[in-house]
């Protein structure tokens, strides 16, 4: 996996904070889950496609289950 350094703004900070209190979850997941959620807002499916058939051959597999998982979110709010 890769490395990367993230600076939250001192409200988003709080708010991270007090979610990860409520909901006892991890700060690693709770970025990954929210940037996977930004991220397939703002690509379209092609681009998601491509993005992630570029890794490795393991990404076929989780493209499947990331659009499996995005359908169901979105059916949960019809």
């Amino acid at each position: 996996m890769s490395r990367r350094k993230i600076e939250l703004n001192e409200k988003v900070a709080k708010l991270t904070a007090k979610y990860m209190e409520v909901t006892d979850t991890d700060f690693n997941d709770l970025i990954n889950e929210a940037l996977k959620m930004y991220l397939f807002d703002r690509l379209n499916s092609n681009q998601i496609k491509d993005a992630l058939k570029k890794s490795d051959d393991t990404s076929s597999e989780y493209t499947g289950k990331l659009f499996r998982e995005r359908i169901d979110d979105l059916n949960r709010f019809e």
